[in-house]
């Protein structure tokens, strides 16, 4: 009789938990779909079903933007919103790494550039570099770089923020990514 008790709140707890994501489906999510069909279709391991993939992925990618869009939406219900006094932040300067890399786990960084705010105001822009052929202590030493440059000129220690954006819109050329610029200057 205990055992059949333990049973049911075992089933009870388990449907009040989150619903979990296999880590072999977080890391399917990080590929574009035709990777990931490649992968994991007939030619790979076969897990690949349309019927379930499609939103499997997009929950996984998106499951913790959307969990926290929910929260913000409940605690505005019974928060009161304060108006913040922006004067007093108008005068502070941080910066943001910006980071071209693909969004699959293991990939690249393809180039590094850095922005600098007052505010929201952008008062300065660290040009873009390319990273092809780095390898990752070398990347490390251009960030840590950046950052003494960053520190001397605003006082800025650390990056207030990472924005990952996609090797498609790297603004270098001649650049891997757009052979027609490359063909064009030969």
């Amino acid at each position: 009789m205990a055992k059949s008790q333990k049973t049911q709140s075992d089933a009870s707890s388990k449907s009040t938990r989150a619903r979990s994501v296999p880590l072999k489906c977080q890391k399917c999510a990080m590929l574009d779909a035709a990777q990931a069909q490649v992968l994991h279709g007939t030619q790979g391991d076969g897990c690949w079903n349309p019927k379930v993939c499609y939103s499997r992925r997009s929950y996984a990618r998106h499951r913790d933007r959307k969990n926290q869009q929910r929260n913000r939406q409940r605690q505005e219900v019974v928060i009161e919103l304060l108006p913040p006094e922006i004067e007093t932040f108008q005068e502070l300067y941080y910066a943001v790494l910006v980071v071209y890399r693909e969004s699959a786990a293991e990939s690249v960084v393809h180039a590094i550039s850095a922005q600098v705010w007052q505010g929201q105001i952008m008062v300065a822009l660290v040009p873009p570099i390319h990273c092809v052929g780095m390898v990752p202590s070398q990347i490390h030493r251009y960030v840590k770089k950046l950052l003494e440059l960053l520190e001397n000129k605003y006082g800025i220690r650390k990056f207030a923020a990472q924005e990952r954006l996609n090797p498609q819109l790297c603004p270098i050329r001649p650049c891997i990514h757009h052979q027609d610029a490359i063909y064009a200057a030969g």
